[in-house]
């Protein structure tokens, strides 16, 4: 599991602070090499952090193209099972959303 704060820019394109994105991401555990990871989740909370207000929230499970990387050492890892991630979305379908809300 990965937790990771990332500052955006503002319209003038320096770092001064005016929003702040926390996400957490959960992805599968490959068993073989040369596997790979695949998404699982992805969830994000922007601020702006000059009144520490919440502008948005985002959450969403990925449906992973390959269904068998979900395996048990996945699942003992974080929760999520085939089942679990059996009707979410596709990455390519919430792709453009995840990229707005990291990159303004």
């Amino acid at each position: 599991m990965q937790h990771i704060a990332m500052a955006q820019k503002d319209e003038e394109g320096d770092r001064d602070g005016k929003k702040l994105v926390f996400f957490d991401v959960e992805t599968t555990v490959p068993t073989r090499s040369g596997q790979g990871y695949q998404l699982l989740e992805f969830a994000a909370v922007v601020l702006d952090t000059r009144g520490l207000s919440e502008l948005l929230s985002f959450h969403t499970l990925v449906r992973p193209k390959d269904p068998s990387s979900v395996n048990r050492r996945t699942t003992d890892c974080n929760g999520i099972t085939r089942h679990t991630v059996a009707d979410a979305p596709a990455f390519a379908d919430v792709a453009d959303d995840i990229y707005s809300i990291l990159h303004g």
